[in-house]
């Protein structure tokens, strides 16, 4: 409203002082109507709602007052200012004037000027507070819209307002907790020990500081009516006014419920087994890793067992992998009872699920006498398992199975949980090659075949922790129907250096303690991840390169293990054509979906694919087709035989022929000599690789290396 074009209401009796403020007025600029008496005033408002009414005290039919007071009880005239005229000074009439209601008064004779002034500041201090109205209800609106709760407070701290939120989370209204001290309607917990605690109100009022809780830790906010529970971050703020001075706080909560929930479940999937309920593995070593690293732990004695089940697999293979989860279940509900019935004999436990059939428990603070009497009691009470299972032909089966415990006995010379776990479990191994279902303790014995394992799983633990722990060589794959060249194309190999001399380790020598013990994704996490450091550290050699291999273990085909492949390989700068990876026929027969489907992934990436080693158990050519290859590379057992075996030459072509037919191309390995490479060349094989051709060298070594043809 703009007071210039306001509406103003002139109720007088006297036709003469109606016109000159009608006049006055409209000289000023605002729009007048003028009545004359109270009675109609009212009828006047009802019907048009005017900004101003400028009303006189003494008119016949009905008085300016008893009119203002009618007036006053309309809803629409509440922000409605009247100014009185009068001719009464005196203090009774001018105080009754004020209680029906008017806004402000002016004497007869009217002085046209200060009547004018009046008129002015009062529209102007009416559409101020019209502006201030509209901002508080957005405000109101506001607070009552967002998602988080709402408390203010005066600067006693006492409650002065909560927004719909805030009442829903705590179960008072504004009305209810108006005037009450915040902490006796604001009700938390410490998230992680349940004890009641006090927002720290104090540090906004006298401090004048803003409170903002950590991102990852959240508040117990409990419901007045003590049935409801929600997870909160909460924060404070103090109030100021226009001189800086704290009048009060602002506090906000988040409710975190449903994400702190979401938080907790995929926390506790990420350490429990899905299958049993128990601990996983990787949650088992973050605990060994503690009783191993923790100064004072490590002062006391612990036990650690590693149990494999006897038997499990029969179970499996008669009844299928239902009867064998069902069978896990059982055991793992029957070792936690187990436990609990042997606590006094330690101070702390752990169980877990390793993996397969095979389970871990680590007892704290637990001598061997004691550990041993819980292994026995452990092999006693799975023997003593009888699982029924019906099969699909409603035919009832029995199972007995038993357990080989390895006991680990974990002191101060035991620092690396990784080894911790390989050395229970090769006494697990021994405990099932004397005889299974009974205990086996270890004991550090250089001349054990476990203990020369053990060896290599410590070297292969700190070596991936050091830079320079392993290396990659390559050995060059040249194409037989074109130019040589030995650094298009390569095959990478891991090599583990020597902490004693110069030399490097081949594979052969430390390969099967890292199958058996696990390490094997760790050891090919490794090769690719520095292949793709070197890689795009060497971007004139990437231009160049056509492709190289890399081998995939079968103990690689995890879920989370091709996840992390596909990311790394999105996230670098490596056209992923020149990326072609190797799985093995053996592993690729035995393991034929979960190959399949990193196959199918990694193709529909732009990688290419090799199954490796074919001919080595003569697959069938209806798996061959199955596979989304590129490369098949025939196994050396048959390349070395080509010289003199008829039968084998003709097996090699018969390979290379109808891999052709099925547009792969083709690689002969271990070629060792000038004849059998003339024989490929007859033979038509696409690519060879072998010591005849290159022995392998450091990767490093290849930016240096020209290219070169070896046969004219």
């Amino acid at each position: 409203m703009n007071s210039k074009s306001a509406h103003i209401l002139v109720a007088d009796d006297s036709a003469l002082v109606r016109d000159i403020l009608k006049q006055a007025l409209q000289k000023y600029g605002y729009i007048v109507t003028l009545v004359k008496n109270g009675q109609q005033a009212i009828d006047y408002f009802i019907a048009h709602n005017p900004d101003l009414i400028l009303m006189d005290a003494d008119m016949p039919i009905l008085d300016g007052i008893s009119a203002c007071i009618q007036i006053k009880k309309l809803p629409a005239a509440k922000h409605t200012p009247i100014i009185m005229i009068t001719a009464f000074v005196e203090t009774k009439k001018i105080d009754s004037a004020f209680v029906a209601g008017v806004t402000d008064y002016i004497t007869k004779p009217v002085n046209l000027g200060v009547l004018r002034n009046r008129i002015h500041y009062i529209l102007q201090a009416k559409q101020a507070e019209g502006a201030l109205f509209a901002e508080k209800e957005k405000a109101l609106v506001t607070l009552a819209s967002i998602g988080d709760g709402v408390i203010t407070t005066d600067a006693e701290g006492k409650i002065e307002f909560l927004n719909p939120v805030a009442t829903k989370l705590t179960g008072w209204t504004t009305k209810q907790a108006k005037g009450l001290p915040l902490n006796e309607v604001l009700h938390l917990q410490d998230e992680k020990n349940n004890k009641p605690i006090d927002f720290p109100l104090h540090r906004c009022l006298n401090e004048g500081k803003t409170i903002v809780k950590l991102k990852n830790y959240c508040t117990i906010l409990i419901h007045q009516e003590g049935n409801k529970k929600f997870a909160v971050n909460d924060s404070g703020a103090p109030i100021r006014d226009r001189a800086g001075n704290i009048i009060g706080v602002v506090l906000v909560f988040s409710d975190m419920t449903k994400s702190r929930e979401m938080t907790n479940t995929l926390a506790y999937k990420a350490s429990h087994d899905s299958l049993t309920g128990l601990y996983n593995r990787n949650e088992f070593k973050v605990h060994l890793e503690n009783i191993t690293q923790n100064s004072e732990l490590k002062k006391q004695e612990h036990a650690l067992l590693f149990m494999d089940l006897d038997n499990f697999k029969i179970v499996n293979d008669t009844c299928g992998h239902e009867a064998g989860d069902h069978l896990l279940k059982e055991v793992a509900l029957l070792l936690q009872q187990r436990v609990t019935d042997n606590q006094q004999l330690f101070s702390n436990s752990v169980l877990a699920r390793l993996g397969g059939d095979e389970f871990g428990l680590l007892l704290e603070c637990c001598t061997t006498k004691s550990a041993l009497e819980i292994a026995n009691d452990l092999c006693k009470s799975i023997k003593n398992i009888k699982f029924f299972w019906n099969n699909t032909g409603h035919d009832k089966n029995v199972f007995t199975i038993g357990v080989s415990i390895g006991l680990l006995p974990v002191d101060e010379q035991v620092i690396h949980p990784k080894n911790a776990l390989a050395m229970a479990d090769s006494a697990c191994y021994a405990a099932k090659n004397t005889g299974r279902n009974n205990v086996h303790i270890y004991q550090k014995n250089k001349k054990r075949p476990t203990d020369k394992n053990i060896h290599w799983v410590s070297l292969i633990n700190n070596n991936l922790e050091k830079k320079d722990g392993f290396s990659l060589f390559y050995q060059p794959i040249v194409s037989l129907q074109g130019q040589h060249n030995f650094t298009n194309c390569y095959e990478v190999l891991l090599r583990m250096n020597d902490p004693e001399d110069n030399n490097v380790i081949l594979p052969g020598a430390f390969l099967s303690a890292a199958v058996r013990y696990n390490l094997m994704p760790s050891l090919d996490k490794w090769v690719i991840k520095t292949l793709f450091i070197w890689l795009q550290n060497n971007p004139n050699h990437l231009k160049q390169l056509d492709f190289c291999t890399i081998n995939i273990s079968g103990y690689s085909l995890s879920e989370n293990f091709l996840n992390t492949l596909i990311k790394n390989i999105s996230l670098s700068e490596i056209p992923p054509q020149k990326l072609c990876f190797e799985f093995s026929e053996t592993t690729s027969m035995s393991n034929f979906s979960e190959v399949f489907s990193f196959m199918t992934r990694l193709k529909k990436l732009g990688c290419r694919l090799a199954l490796d080693n074919f001919g080595t158990g003569m697959a069938s050519f209806n798996y061959l087709k199955r596979l989304p290859l590129d490369l098949l590379k025939i196994d050396g057992v048959w390349i070395k035989k080509l010289i003199n075996g008829k039968v084998d030459y003709a097996i090699i072509k018969s390979i290379n022929e109808i891999a052709h037919l099925m547009q792969l191309q083709t690689i002969a390995e271990y070629v060792e000599s000038q004849e059998i490479l003339n024989k490929l060349y007859e033979i038509e094989v696409d690519y060879a690789q072998g010591y005849w051709i290159k022995v392998p060298q450091s990767l490093k070594k290849i930016i240096t290396i020209e290219s070169t043809s070896f046969l004219k």
